[in-house]
């Protein structure tokens, strides 16, 4: 919060969001209507990787039909679901369909979310230390980057720490 103080940030919490639209209650709003599953909550526009560029329209229902999804998903094989303890780091545009998705999971679920310094490459190295994400969804091509730094760190050891990275490595792919 400091930080964000000194350069002129608002951090407005979601607690206090809630507050502002309980007091806008009391003291008499109420012109709104809550959406009904089949409005739509966004239109998605591809980038056309796959073919020609295209809107996509995306209603209530589905968005909270996946975030439903996820969290069955996770919950199963004894985990506990998505919650107030988790947290995700949000890094693709707004206006993608995945990243809605994902921020929906964090206000159906109360989940933390923190937005990545703007640098993919350095989002392993910078971001992840200080915003210490424990839901991560992504697509192959950041995984597989992951993946890169992680195996560079481990080629470039020597002696007993390369001989223990080994090891557990072997032991991991072992277990599975």
């Amino acid at each position: 919060m400091e930080i964000a103080d000194k350069v002129g940030i608002k951090v407005i919490n979601f607690d206090e969001v809630l507050s502002t639209g309980e007091k806008a209650l009391w003291e008499g709003f109420n012109d709104f209507a809550d959406p009904e599953p089949e409005d739509i909550l966004m239109f998605s526009y591809t980038s056309g990787t796959t073919g020609d560029p295209k809107g996509v329209k995306l209603s209530q229902k589905m968005i909270v039909m996946m975030c439903s999804s996820i969290n069955y998903r996770n919950s199963i094989n004894g985990g506990t679901g998505l919650n107030e303890s988790d947290t995700y780091i949000s890094y693709l545009p707004a206006s993608h369909s995945y990243e809605q998705g994902a921020f929906g999971l964090c206000i159906i679920f109360g989940m933390k979310c923190g937005f990545y310094g703007g640098n993919p490459l350095k989002m392993v190295s910078d971001d992840f230390p200080v915003l210490k994400p424990t839901f991560f969804p992504s697509v192959p091509r950041l995984y597989n980057r992951i993946y890169g730094l992680i195996k560079d760190k481990i080629n470039g050891l020597t002696g007993c720490q390369r001989w223990l990275a080994d090891k557990a490595i072997a032991t991991k792919l072992a277990n599975l």
